[in-house]
């Protein structure tokens, strides 16, 4: 399957973040399977889902400082990592400057 390019609403700019079917199914999958690995015979259970996803969102959050601290390492700049996170630069420089 191949992806269709990036729609950009001008040349250099990069996308900022987006909700899409992909990425709902991707974290309906998500969601499901960390549900099934702490409590298998609570399926279906609504606070199960919701503590997944809680969960998921959490160690998102802890991921982002890395992945942030990584586009750094390859150059991108704070305007960049800004588009990227759907926020200013300033806003993410703040936030990340200082965190790996």
């Amino acid at each position: 399957m191949t992806r269709p390019p990036l729609r950009l609403a001008h040349p250099g700019q990069l996308p900022a973040p987006a909700s899409s079917g992909d990425s709902l199914q991707t974290l309906n999958d998500a969601i499901d399977q960390l549900a099934r690995l702490r409590t298998p015979y609570w399926l279906g259970d609504s606070a199960v889902r919701l503590h997944a996803l809680a969960s998921l969102i959490a160690q998102a959050q802890q991921l982002l400082p890395q992945a942030v601290h990584d586009a750094r390492d390859q150059e991108l700049t704070w305007a960049q990592i800004g588009e990227l996170l759907g926020t200013t630069a300033a806003a993410a420089a703040r936030r990340y400057r200082n965190s790996p």
